[in-house]
C-alpha cells in the first residue's frame, strides 16, 4: 500500500534517542508538553505500562490550557529532579508554546541546558519553538517533517517518553511489524461503511487500552473527516464498564455502526470465589471471557464486528494495534478519495484563535 512511509522509522537506530531516555530516567518527575498527536500516541504506551505494571507515571502530559490543571501538575513537582520536553511538530502550536513559557516564567532558574529537550521538525517556516531554543540554549530533536503528529508514535516522539517510562519497545514494534507483514483488508468495513454505518466503535476490553482509544479516536476524526458526504465518527468503549452506559444504544438504537473489539484470553489469576449462585467456583477472568463472547455474539446480529483476540494484552500486541488502525485508516482513505494526512478545516480555527488573541489586546 503506499503512503506507509511514517513506518520508515521502525527500523531506524535509536540509540540517540535511547542515550537521552536514560538522562532522563534520573528525573522524579518529567513534564511532557504537548497536544494531540504530539502526545496522545505517547501517552498510550506510557500509560499502559504504568497501568500494567500497578505504578504511577512520573510522566505528566500537560495537553489542555486548563489553567489549574497545569497549575496543579506543575506544583507537585520539584524543578530541581524535573525534566521538561516540548514536542510540536511545526513549533507554532499555540496551547504549547502559551504552556511551556508560562512555566518559562514560573522557573527562571531551571537548568533547561542539561534538563530540557524540544522536538519539533527543522524547515525554513516560522517555528516558534526552535527560535525559543535558540535563544535558550535548549536542546533540540528534529520531528521527522515527513510524518504528521497523529502518525508519528513510531518516532521519537513516541518512542523517547515510552523509553523514559520502560516500555518494551522491541516487543512493541515487532508487533507492528507483524502488522505491516500481513495483508490487511478492509473489504467488510468498505462495505459496511458504503452500507450507511458511518460510526466505528472500538471495544477494548482492557482497563489499559482507555488511551489508545482516544488514540484512534483522534487518528480517524482528523484523518477522515474532510468531506461533509462523508464521515466516520469513532466511539471509544471500554469493556465490561461502558455496557452499563453504551450498550443499549449499540443494540436498541440506530444501526449505523461498526465495532472492532479488542479481546484478552489470559489475565491476572484471582481467587475462585464461594457463593451460593451462577457465580460460584468462577473468578474474575472467567467471567471477562463470558461478557466478551456474549456482547461480541449479540452485537454481530445487528452490525458488522470484528475481534482482535490476544493470549494477553501486552507491548507487542499495543504495536500490532496502533499500525494496525493507521494502516486501515490510510486505507480507507485511499478508498474514498481523501488526502488522510491534512487537516484544513483546523487550520480556519488557528487563524481565528490569532485574531481574538490580537482583539484582546485592543480591549486592554
Amino acid at each position: 500500500m503506499k503512503n506507509l512511509h511514517m513506518f520508515s522509522v521502525i527500523d531506524e537506530d535509536i540509540s540517540s534517542i535511547e542515550k537521552i531516555a536514560q538522562n532522563y530516567k534520573k528525573h522524579k518527575n518529567i513534564l511532557l508538553f504537548g497536544t494531540g498527536g504530539s502526545s496522545l500516541g505517547a501517552k498510550t504506551l506510557v500509560n499502559f505500562k504504568a497501568k500494567h505494571d500497578g505504578i504511577h507515571s512520573k510522566i505528566h502530559f500537560i495537553e489542555n490550557i486548563d489553567s489549574l490543571s497545569f497549575l496543579n501538575k506543575v506544583n507537585l513537582c520539584n524543578q530541581d529532579n524535573t525534566g521538561i520536553i516540548v514536542i510540536s511538530k511545526s513549533g507554532m502550536t499555540t496551547e504549547t508554546i502559551m504552556l511551556f513559557l508560562t512555566l518559562f516564567q514560573m522557573w527562571p532558574d531551571f537548568n533547561y541546558k542539561n534538563n530540557a529537550v524540544i522536538v519539533t521538525e527543522n524547515t525554513t517556516k516560522a517555528n516558534i519553538l526552535r527560535t525559543i531554543a535558540t535563544e535558550k540554549n535548549i536542546k533540540v530533536i528534529d520531528h521527522p517533517s515527513d510524518i504528521g503528529g497523529r502518525f508519528s508514535v513510531f518516532s521519537v516522539v513516541g518512542m523517547l517518553p515510552a523509553l523514559i517510562a520502560g516500555v518494551d519497545i522491541s516487543s512493541f514494534l515487532k508487533g507492528a511489524k507483524e502488522a505491516l507483514s500481513i495483508n490487511i483488508s478492509i473489504g467488510d468495513i468498505s462495505d459496511a461503511i458504503r452500507s450507511g454505518a458511518n460510526h466505528h466503535v472500538i471495544f477494548s476490553y482492557s482497563d489499559f487500552l482507555s488511551d489508545l482509544g482516544k488514540w484512534v479516536v483522534q487518528l480517524i476524526s482528523e484523518s477522515l473527516g474532510k468531506r461533509d458526504d462523508f464521515g466516520i465518527t469513532p466511539l471509544s468503549a471500554t469493556g465490561t464498564i461502558d455496557q452499563h452506559s453504551m450498550l443499549q444504544l449499540f443494540l436498541g438504537g440506530p444501526n449505523n455502526k461498526f465495532y472492532t473489539f479488542i479481546t484478552q484470553k489470559k489475565n491476572a489469576e484471582s481467587e475462585r470465589i464461594r457463593v451460593a449462585n451462577y457465580l460460584d467456583q468462577h473468578n474474575i477472568n472467567e467471567l471477562m471471557q463470558c461478557h466478551q463472547k456474549a456482547t461480541i455474539e449479540i452485537v454481530r446480529k445487528k452490525a458488522y464486528v470484528r475481534e482482535f483476540s490476544f493470549d494477553q494484552i501486552d507491548e507487542k500486541a499495543l504495536g500490532f494495534l496502533m499500525a494496525t488502525f493507521m494502516i486501515e485508516t490510510i486505507a480507507i482513505a485511499n478508498e474514498f478519495n481523501i488526502n488522510p494526512f491534512d487537516q484544513p478545516a483546523v487550520e480556519e480555527s488557528k487563524k481565528l484563535v490569532e485574531k481574538y488573541l490580537n482583539e484582546y489586546h485592543t480591549d486592554r
